[in-house]
């Protein structure tokens, strides 16, 4: 939730030709790509099962160079074998005075074989400026509790058996509601323990 909702923020100004780098048939979380917002929105994935508009490699874009006024990477980086190749495709692509939006896990789970990164803020600032662009926002999606709420969650999505499953999942909506209000606390954000955990980052950058 933290996620989409800063993700709604930061593609306020979203438009032009939009690149959209790990684009699924099924969207993740409740953000909705703009569509309308874009003149062109071109979807890629290396897996043609799901229905892209290019298949390619993040770390090697088939793309002209300067061809996107957005790219939007939203939970990619962490699955390719080099984000800095990656990042400098994204930064070759963008037309100058493009953006790009991007999304990084932290303190997750691993989704499957293939998820071989996670990133500090530090990794994040190093890997958008590291590429040539400018780092306008960096956002910690949540603090300790926010953190201890997502756990919690994935651990109940996966409970094996339905009725138990449902039962667990809605006793822990109150309890996350009180983890995520805890988060927002002023001495939760003042302090440096409890807003060193985060379950991910959202950078919004710029190409010069």
């Amino acid at each position: 939730m933290l996620l989409d909702a800063e993700l709604e923020r930061l593609t306020s100004e979203l438009g032009g030709v939009v690149l959209e780098i790990g684009a699924k048939r099924v969207a993740r979380g409740r953000w909705r790509p703009p569509l309308d917002r874009a003149r062109r929105w071109v979807r890629l994935n290396l897996e043609a099962g799901e229905r892209p508009d290019v298949i390619g490699d993040a770390q090697g874009l088939p793309l002209r160079d300067a061809s996107a006024d957005w790219v939007v990477c939203v939970e990619v980086l962490q699955y390719v074998v080099s984000p800095e190749a990656a990042m400098r495709e994204i930064a070759r692509v963008l037309a100058p005075g493009g953006a790009a939006v991007l999304a990084v896990p932290f303190f997750h789970r691993a989704d499957g074989p293939t998820d071989r990164h996670r990133f500090t803020e530090l990794r994040a600032r190093e890997l958008v400026e590291g590429a040539g662009l400018r780092t306008l926002a960096l956002v910690a999606q949540g603090r300790f509790f926010a953190t201890l709420a997502n756990q919690l969650r994935q651990a109940a999505a996966h409970v094996g058996s339905r009725p138990i499953r449902w039962l667990v999942g809605a006793g822990l909506v109150p309890l996350a509601a009180l983890l995520i209000a805890l988060d927002g606390l002023g001495p939760v954000r003042r302090s440096p323990f409890l807003s060193s955990f985060a379950t991910g980052f959202v950078a919004l950058a710029r190409k010069a």
